[in-house]
């Protein structure tokens, strides 16, 4: 049995607080220039792993919930693999630093990693805010802050505070939207992964080429059934270009043209590379009802389910027997 003193060691190190520490000596100086306005700020860089862009929308919201709540200032970094303002600016509240605004000295920083689902305490145990904290975050706990705050915050809401697409993006939405013909379409959404071997992601393994075509072929039998009996476009949307191909000429689908990618396996990307994920996302947010499709094998995306939250649009999914 530990001890109690052996068991806050443990925590401690179970916790991140070692390397939360660590980070604060790396990054910043004993005598830097202070700014003691406390805050909390959302971090997406080079310095931490995150997987998806829905887990960075996850943290994002989460960390802006928590501090509306609070009554505390909140900002956002969000600069690796791409600047996100090249996509999403700010929208009813501005998130971005101002020049001076953030501390360089050790002694007004924190850092909180929220991984593995840490409980929510290791955030709400901060306030009285003293510090500025610079949080890794990739959950959604809007729920939790809800029922602690007695609050009732929409991720949809919250998330069309903080952003709206650049001027670019937004005329890209608007070209497609022309392009669909039709406002009042719904969207298809089909995630493989690695499984048709259209690129490397993660530990993923493509399926042999007999049960990649299998797999191809049920998919596109399950897309069809929608197609047939829906009487407004279908766009299709999905991480595999090999199933965009065999899709994009079917009738009543329309397939956003564009490289497909997943943002942590690009390095030095343009732009225009990522813009494809946005446009799909943004895109399926302006659907009147996403469809995620699969077989027991295939992803369970959240990539729909919170596209379908930013306007409150039905979300279902649908299991490829």
């Amino acid at each position: 049995m530990y001890s109690s003193g052996k068991r806050a060691i443990v925590r401690f190190l179970n916790a991140y607080g070692l390397k939360e520490y660590y980070m604060v000596l790396k990054y910043y100086k004993l005598y830097g220039k202070r700014t003691r306005v406390p805050m909390l700020i959302s971090v997406v860089d080079e310095r931490r792993k995150t997987k998806g862009l829905t887990d960075r929308f996850k943290g994002i919201v989460s960390v802006y919930a928590l501090a509306k709540a609070q009554g505390v200032p909140f900002r956002c970094i969000f600069n690796h693999p791409m600047e996100l303002t090249g996509f999403l600016v700010p929208n009813a509240y501005d998130w971005i630093p101002k020049p001076g605004e953030l501390s360089e000295s050790v002694w007004d920083i924190r850092f909180r990693i929220m991984s593995k689902q840490p409980p929510l305490s290791r955030l709400t145990k901060l306030f009285p805010l003293k510090k500025q904290v610079y949080i890794y975050a990739k959950v959604d706990y809007l729920d939790k802050i809800n029922k602690k705050y007695n609050t009732s915050y929409q991720w949809g809401t919250l998330f069309n505070e903080l952003f709206k697409p650049t001027s670019v993006l937004e005329e890209r939405l608007q070209v497609h939207l022309s392009e669909i013909g039709n406002t009042n379409y719904i969207a298809c959404v089909f995630r493989f992964q690695a499984l048709l071997g259209d690129f490397k992601e993660y530990h993923f393994k493509p399926l042999p080429a007999a049960e990649q075509q299998q797999l191809l072929e049920r998919n596109l039998r399950a897309l069809r059934q929608i197609t047939e009996q829906s009487k407004v476009p279908v766009l299709v949307t999905s991480d595999s270009a090999t199933f965009l191909s065999a899709v994009s000429s079917l009738a009543n689908v329309y397939v956003i043209p564009g490289k497909v990618v997943h943002i942590d396996n690009v390095a030095d990307a343009e732009n225009e590379v990522y813009m494809k994920s946005f446009l799909d996302f943004l895109m399926l947010s302006r659907a009147q009802h996403i469809y995620s499709i699969g077989t027991a094998n295939m992803y369970r995306t959240d990539f729909p389910a919170y596209a379908a939250k930013i306007n409150n649009i039905p979300f279902e999914r649908i299991l490829v027997e």
